[in-house]
């Protein structure tokens, strides 16, 4: 039996009680639209959840008032709040986690009140006998297409007025690659030991490893809770030991036995549209690309190669940094160079930090309840390292960063875009190489350059608080730089639903927040300052009736990975039973 799915976004259920004590004696819900579920309603007020580490903002109470007051979150808001909530069902509240709800008069100490919903299906008894079962049992529900799975522990719930609904949250939908509206089918257990389906085990444990230029991070992910088992990182990590280190690193989880090894690899070209598993000619593609990056692909490939020597029957899958921007129409990727550039040695425009743009771009379509398929957004992704992504209906359309990341804006050491001529001119008065320059241009220049005091933000406005005048121009340059590609890919876009910061500086700067908005005021861009300034963690930061909404949402590169080496496993499988059948 096919089934629709609903993704269920975080959201309130509110005694009548607590919505007085929230809104204000003898208040109302006021309704904006009905819900799946026959009685159920949206409604327009939204409140703050407070918890011990942050808080979420605007989240949607859902009418009409229950008898228990319950708040239902995902896996990603419960890291964001500092709590620990149980996976339940709707209503067993005993042990739930604690939390404060905020709203516009007054607070309510939620006890026992925060769950992760476990994931359903709303039934009527005529469904559940067409399936031959009974409220409370628990089903499995297959997930078709390429990456097919199998998401297992789905509980059912028979009820007169139901409709036939599967509930799942916004990380669980993510990670599946569901969205509302889409077909899923209920699976009994015969078909399941007949094979009939892909089946995802129910956990797995994934390792995400980044080897950078010096330094080598992972995470351990146990899936698909999306929980972190360990995680570290390694610094300055000499070239010369860069190998020895990796393989010990890895010899050290031999107490893991892992389901996917996932590798970050910065090029892909134009070779990569998506993460995949690792094959001889997948390592090819990326040796083929190191001239492009030739301070990380050789380190990723690294990583690869000694993972499948210490980790031989693992699964390694290839998460490329390029991959997202490769739905960019050619108007936006090639250069205004001869055409046969770009045709015999693949000159053009890539783009990176995909992971992040796409990560912030998820969210956001939970955050604004709009399928990415209709938004058009701007992604800035504002740390050392700069860019900006012009995101229409889910899919990269533009991006600042080029061929390599030292082009587009002005960033923490690297120059960003310049007059090419500029590099043959340094070359003659500095009496220097090509790459003496390019080394200027990466590791010299950008706030560092300008300033003269430090390519990390917090130093430069430091002094320029202090009234250090070159740290003010740094400052000046690097807002200003980015206002002018917001500016063009608001135009590109006509118009765009919501703009997005993430990373070091665009999560934790309310001050260059503000002065990078500024002056889009007519495009309908209006900041409100206690959001932005008091406020801390995953948020909207404009005011309530901005035509444009304006975000802050962390980014994390690692859950995006984690999740694409979970959903190739079905993949991997199916390969194993096809070479089975053929030997």
């Amino acid at each position: 039996m096919q089934v629709v799915v609903g993704v269920s976004n975080r959201h309130v259920h509110l005694t009548k009680l607590d919505l007085e004590v929230l809104f204000g004696k003898g208040y109302e819900l006021t309704y904006v639209k009905d819900l799946r579920q026959p009685g159920q309603f949206a409604a327009e007020e939204t409140v703050s959840l407070i918890g011990p580490k942050g808080a979420i903002h605007h989240v949607r109470v859902l009418g009409p008032c229950r008898s228990y007051t319950q708040v239902e979150i995902s896996r990603t808001d419960s890291f964001i709040l500092g709590v620990q909530p149980p996976i339940r069902d709707s209503g067993d509240l005993a042990g739930a986690e604690s939390i404060l709800i905020r709203g516009p008069r007054g607070e309510v100490e939620a006890k026992e009140a925060v769950i992760l919903p476990l994931r359903h299906i709303h039934m009527t008894p005529a469904d559940a006998d067409r399936l031959g079962v009974t409220n409370k049992q628990f089903v499995s529900v297959h997930v078709p297409g390429e990456r097919a799975l199998l998401l297992e522990h789905v509980l059912c719930r028979v009820a007169d007025a139901s409709a036939l609904e599967f509930h799942l949250d916004t990380d669980e939908a993510n990670a599946a690659n569901l969205k509302n509206g889409d077909l899923v089918e209920i699976v009994t257990d015969s078909e399941i030991k007949l094979g009939n389906v892909n089946v995802l085990h129910k956990k797995s444990r994934i390792l995400v490893l980044n080897c950078g230029s010096s330094t080598i991070k992972y995470k351990i992910y146990q899936m698909p809770e999306e929980t972190i088992v360990e995680t570290d990182t390694i610094a300055k990590i000499p070239a010369s030991e860069y190998g020895n280190r990796i393989e010990n690193v890895l010899k050290g989880f031999s107490q893991h036995k892992f389901d996917a090894i996932c590798h970050r690899v910065v090029h892909g070209g134009e070779d990569f549209k998506q993460s995949t598993i690792v094959t001889e000619e997948v390592k090819a593609s990326i040796r083929k690309y190191e001239r492009f990056a030739p301070l990380h692909n050789p380190n990723n490939l690294i990583g690869i190669e000694s993972a499948e020597k210490v980790f031989p029957d693992t699964l390694q899958v290839a998460v490329f940094d390029t991959a997202f921007h490769q739905t960019m129409p050619p108007s936006s990727y090639l250069y205004s160079i001869p055409y046969e550039y770009y045709e015999k040695y693949g000159i053009r425009k890539y783009g990176f930090h995909g992971m992040s743009h796409r990560y912030v771009m998820e969210r956001a379509e939970q955050l604004l309840e709009i399928s990415a398929s209709k938004l058009r957004l701007l992604s800035c992704h504002i740390g050392n390292g700069v860019s900006i992504c012009a995101i229409k209906h889910g899919k990269s359309y533009d991006t600042s960063m080029g061929l390599t990341p030292l082009a587009g804006l002005t960033m923490g050491t690297r120059s960003g875009n310049i007059d090419p001529s500029i590099i043959s001119f340094i070359q003659d008065i500095e009496e220097s190489s090509t790459e003496g320059v390019i080394d200027i241009l990466n590791y010299k220049s950008g706030v560092l350059g300008i300033s003269g005091v430090s390519g990390d933000l917090r130093d430069v406005m430091e002094a320029a608080k202090a009234g250090d005048k070159r740290c003010q121009l740094a400052i000046e340059m690097y807002t200003t730089r980015i206002h002018k590609y917001i500016g063009l890919y608001l135009a590109r876009l006509n118009g765009v639903d919501g703009i997005i910061f993430t990373a070091g500086v665009g999560e934790n700067s309310p001050e260059l927040r503000e002065m990078i908005c500024a002056g889009f005021e007519y495009a309908g861009v209006v900041l409100d300052y206690e959001q932005n300034r008091n406020k801390h963690g995953e948020r909207f930061i404009s005011a309530q009736y901005s035509p444009i909404k304006v975000m802050v949402i962390p980014t994390n590169e690692e859950l995006i990975m984690a999740r694409d080496g979970y959903a190739l496993l079905p993949k991997l499988r199916e390969n194993k039973r096809t070479a089975e059948v053929v030997s």
